[in-house]
């Protein structure tokens, strides 16, 4: 299988069964043996660079001792490995949603990501996420600290030695929208400037000055080294990643129109930093942004 052939189900398939090896404590070596299979065959079938059949999926699981829904999640993969594209829809729990898209960001060397409503998930304070999720009331109670803890394990990608470069792409009114009260958002504007000092990391602004391509909704692009590029898209129930080449050009098409309209990083950066300042300077709840 080549790198063009591999898919989002073939890693995310390769990476549970290399998370099974590892629960059961076996080398990969060992686990080869086992099932009559070269170190280097497992290893591509880890890796999602093989395709490997669905016997050969059973007698792995056999062997790991996995049961129950793990493996029926692991021979739904095994049937679809092959396949483009991936919605998230049978998936209602959350932290379960986000495990491809943390596995993808954490295989990319470069993410793009546009917002028109939030700042995006890589960049948000914890209080700033908490506050969404409160403030929504479309996240119980019982699990707001299960999804804080996802969120956590997602920015631990940007403060790896090897972290890839992230370009975030946000609407001004992202920035005008405040999340949590003035000084939580605040915080997140003063935050967001800390981490576009990063050099892995370009804040960019579009202004609020008319349509642009994002107009449609937010999206993310992740470019893997050794895999394809996705593009990734949720809403409220479930994630959509998108593997289909034409598709994606369109919305690489998209994000270069919005650097187009974005203004440069100083620019942003002052922008970024006048409205915090504005933010602190009234320090209450019936703060309003400038027009």
């Amino acid at each position: 299988m080549s790198s063009q052939e591999i898919t989002v189900r073939s890693q995310e398939l390769g990476e549970r069964l290399r998370g099974f090896r590892a629960g059961a404590k076996l080398t990969i070596s060992d686990a080869g043996k086992r099932i009559d299979l070269s170190t280097s065959q497992l290893s591509r079938i880890e890796t999602g660079r093989r395709r490997p059949n669905i016997e050969t999926v059973t007698a792995l699981l056999a062997v790991y001792g996995v049961t129950g829904a793990r493996r029926k999640t692991a021979m739904a993969l095994a049937r679809e490995a092959c396949e483009d594209g991936w919605w998230h829809r049978d998936r209602p729990d959350f932290p379960e949603r986000q495990h491809t898209l943390i596995s993808l960001e954490s295989r990319a060397d470069r993410i793009v990501n546009y917002e028109g409503m939030l700042i995006p998930g890589l960049l948000q304070t914890g209080e700033y996420t908490r506050a969404l999720m409160a403030d929504s009331k479309l996240v119980p109670e019982s699990e707001v600290e299960q999804r804080m803890v996802t969120r956590l394990r997602r920015h631990a990608v940007l403060r790896r030695r090897d972290a890839p470069t992230f370009t975030a792409v946000i609407d001004e009114l992202a920035l005008r929208r405040v999340i949590g009260g003035v000084d939580v958002q605040r915080r997140q504007l003063q935050h967001l400037l800390e981490m576009a000092q990063w050099p892995n990391i370009r804040v960019r602004v579009v202004p609020n000055a008319g349509a642009h391509a994002g107009a449609n909704g937010s999206f993310s692009l992740l470019r893997q080294p050794d895999g394809p590029t996705v593009v990734f898209l949720e809403n409220l129930t479930c994630s959509l990643f998108v593997e289909d080449r034409s598709e994606i050009t369109t919305y690489e098409k998209a994000f270069r129109s919005l650097l187009t309209q974005a203004l440069a990083e100083t620019q942003s950066g002052e922008v970024i930093a006048s409205l915090a300042t504005a933010m602190d300077a009234e320090a209450d709840s019936t703060w309003s942004p400038p027009i």
